[in-house]
């Protein structure tokens, strides 16, 4: 029964161990998420790397190559890192940052930009998918002329100053900022048409806005026109994308702890040496077998007959281990 048990517990030890090894990670914008909030697809279609990193990745070398996303950043993003981006654009380098209720705002300001995501929601009753929160862009720039249109999933809009750069999309006229989220027009809510997608020109390089994080995840990829105006941002460019400010879930920090554990364990010193204690423990534990084997022996006989002599018995039973041992 206790053997049962314990190799019952060592089974469900190691079950857990794989499953949080080799199930898919269900992070927000993760590469590796297949599900419908993950980037997996974008992945596939990009071949994009990604950067723990801003301030010491190496998309810095031949930035006029390089296209940098930065999809649904959480927390504010240091001087530093924004210094490393005003770099790369600077050098020719193309950023394309993704946002609508994140951190998109503490970049531009650190880039020294007056355009900003408003962080309204925007909703549209007339152009839609399902719900009045999926708005349809139809009012696209002749610069996207093989992206007919665009499927956004609670975006906001861009405050967006035109000194700056050029508007490449809007919403339509039936859009509004759904303030209180009832989905209905109230009075003090402002109307359509909002900027939702600029190119604003920065040293050599340029930057994209898209006022939606979502448009490039797994279930959003594949509406409208949004692949093909992925392919259209990174024609003949290589893909890096940031993931240093999106935010970890607890599955991802226990793939982590083990990744990093193994990594420990494979170092050629600590492998021998857990080695040699397996061995200890089991010599010991066989050993303590048979001393326990020993103590039930004389229990058993003592059930059976209760009015013997147990130093009698553990005597005779000494004797004939000794016998064996001398054989």
């Amino acid at each position: 029964m206790r053997k049962a048990l314990i190799s019952g517990i060592l089974v469900g030890v190691l079950a857990v161990i794989l499953l949080i090894r080799f199930f898919p990670s269900n992070d927000d914008f993760s590469l590796d998420n297949p599900f419908w909030n993950g980037l997996k697809n974008f992945k596939k279609e990009t071949k994009a790397l990604s950067i723990s990193s801003v301030s010491t990745a190496g998309f810095i070398s031949l930035p006029a190559k390089n296209v940098l996303f930065i999809i649904g950043p959480s927390g504010v993003y240091t001087r530093r890192e924004v210094e490393f981006i005003s770099s790369y654009l600077r050098e020719g380098g193309v950023l394309i940052l993704a946002d609508d209720f994140g951190s998109g705002n503490s970049i531009l300001k650190g880039l020294g930009l007056k355009t900003r995501f408003s962080r309204h929601l925007v909703v549209d009753p007339l152009f839609r998918g399902k719900s009045s929160v999926l708005v349809k862009i139809v009012d696209l720039s002749t610069s996207l002329v093989n992206v007919k249109n665009l499927m956004l999933n609670y975006p906001t809009s861009l405050q967006f100053k035109s000194s700056e750069g050029k508007i490449l999309a809007t919403s339509s006229s039936f859009s509004f900022f759904d303030d209180n989220l009832n989905g209905k027009k109230e009075k003090k809510e402002v109307k359509g048409p909002f900027p939702m997608v600029a190119e604003i020109h920065y040293g050599k390089g340029k930057i994209y806005l898209i006022s939606d994080s979502s448009l490039f995840i797994n279930s959003m990829l594949s509406r409208e026109g949004n692949e093909e105006f992925l392919k259209t941002l990174i024609k003949g460019k290589n893909t890096f994308i940031d993931i240093s400010h999106h935010l970890v879930g607890y599955l991802t920090k226990l793939k982590n702890t083990e990744i990093r554990i193994y990594q420990v364990i494979s170092r050629f010193e600590i492998k021998y040496s857990i080695f040699l204690i397996l061995v200890i423990i089991i010599i010991w534990l066989r050993f303590k077998k048979k001393k326990s084997g020993y103590e039930e022996n004389i229990q058993d006989i003592l059930q059976k007959h209760p009015t013997w002599d147990r130093k009698i018995l553990e005597i005779i039973l000494q004797k004939r281990k000794g016998i064996k041992n001398e054989w």
